[in-house]
């Protein structure tokens, strides 16, 4: 018997309504003769009213305390679900992390997983039960309440699928698969029917519908992932993994545009180095930025702008910024060595009238950062340039 794990999402989860039909699906792939587990999200804006809520009570709220508010959101969806199956006449049962032995790291609000000990899964599955998984959380081995941070549920599930050797991991969202740019800023964005590891990963890392801490982990351990809606049986989907993709031999493939919105941009004389490792005092990666004899200009995310102003003044280093900056790039194998790609991109520029920020390229993707006001503009030229006319 195949087993599968599926991760509803919280779009997916947002109303009882959701869950009905999360409910329904489910049942459907039991009855198809699947094992089943289920990996769910806080119902929709749950995790941020939490959030807020901490806001309005204390100034700094606690970070193993933060967690413990947050893992609440996750169990609200998984005891639903599991009513509404049991409803149904489907045997169910849900577990917290922690009951589902999923061991962590200590480090609150984003512990990464250790091992899992499926034990406990693995004698409901056997008694034909499907097993419903609050996502996002562990426990550490000092028995702390742990949260993974962002992507939580999608690591969570894909790492599951690892262990139990599941025959694929479905990630189901509120969109129908990874597109070759945001449908909603590019009408002619197409659906992709296959994607590989490495290409997903450089298209999630860049902004598309999905977390790129799960496609690492999907490589790592081979894990077919399946990416489609959970409100429309009929989507094709994207498989991620299944096979590799076409054969090109040396010629350019460019898959996508990815977009991501929400950093600020930074020109300053700091070196890089103690940029650098500022960032990585802080979690994060110093990825977007050029160097030059006199300054160095950078990319910083919305969530650590306030502790970079504040490092830059305690270094008393001056500094100009500009906000509401966005990313849009270029995605596909041989990127760095094909002789259209940077061309294209400076025609594209000049187009729309706007130079760009930073420019940076690897070989799977070139990075434009521009003004936010412009992305939309600067994504439909690109793909109509680079992807509409190899249709």
């Amino acid at each position: 018997m195949a087993l599968i794990v599926q991760k509803y999402g919280g779009s997916s989860l947002a109303s009882p309504k959701h869950i009905q039909v999360a409910a329904d699906r489910i049942k459907a792939l039991r009855l198809s003769g699947a094992e089943v587990v289920v990996v769910v999200s806080a119902m929709g804006h749950t995790t941020d009213h939490l959030l807020k809520l901490a806001a309005k009570t204390v100034k700094v709220p606690p970070s193993r305390e933060l967690d413990m508010l947050l893992t609440a959101g996750e169990r609200v969806s998984m005891s639903l679900l599991a009513m509404s199956l049991q409803e149904r006449k489907v045997p169910a049962i849900s577990f917290t992390g922690s009951q589902s032995g999923i061991i962590t790291t200590s480090d609150h609000s984003q512990a990464k997983i250790l091992e899992i000990r499926p034990q406990r899964i693995q004698e409901e599955l056997q008694k034909g039960k499907v097993v419903i998984i609050a996502g996002f959380q562990g426990v550490s081995r000092e028995k702390e309440i742990t949260t993974l941070g962002r992507g939580g549920s999608d690591t969570t599930a894909v790492a599951l699928a690892a262990v139990l050797r599941a025959e694929r991991c479905d990630i189901l969202t509120d969109v129908d698969g990874i597109f070759s740019a945001d449908p909603r800023l590019v009408s002619k964005a197409r659906l992709f029917e296959k994607l590989t590891y490495d290409e997903c990963l450089e298209l999630a890392s860049l902004g598309a519908k999905m977390q790129p801490r799960s496609i690492e982990l999907a490589k790592r351990f081979q894990v077919k992932v399946w990416i489609g809606s959970s409100q429309n049986n009929q989507g094709m989907g994207t498989k991620v993994g299944f096979e590799n993709g076409e054969n090109k031999m040396e010629k350019s493939s460019i898959k996508g545009i990815a977009t991501k919105d929400g950093f600020h941009y930074f020109s300053t004389k700091a070196d890089l180095k103690s940029l650098a490792d500022f960032f990585q005092a802080s979690g994060s990666t110093l990825r977007f930025f050029n160097q030059s004899s006199e300054r160095t200009s950078f990319l910083c995310d919305e969530s650590h702008v306030e502790p970079l102003r504040e490092f830059l003044k305690k270094v008393d280093i001056d500094y100009q910024e500009i906000e509401k900056v966005s990313t849009v790039s270029v995605v596909g194998e041989g990127v760095s060595n094909s002789k259209e790609v940077l061309p294209k991109c400076l025609e594209a520029l000049a187009a729309i009238g706007e130079p760009n920020l930073i420019l940076v390229s690897n070989s799977l993707s070139l990075t434009i950062a521009v003004p936010a006001a412009r992305k939309s503009l600067l994504t439909q030229v690109l793909h109509k340039e680079l992807i509409e006319k190899e249709f």
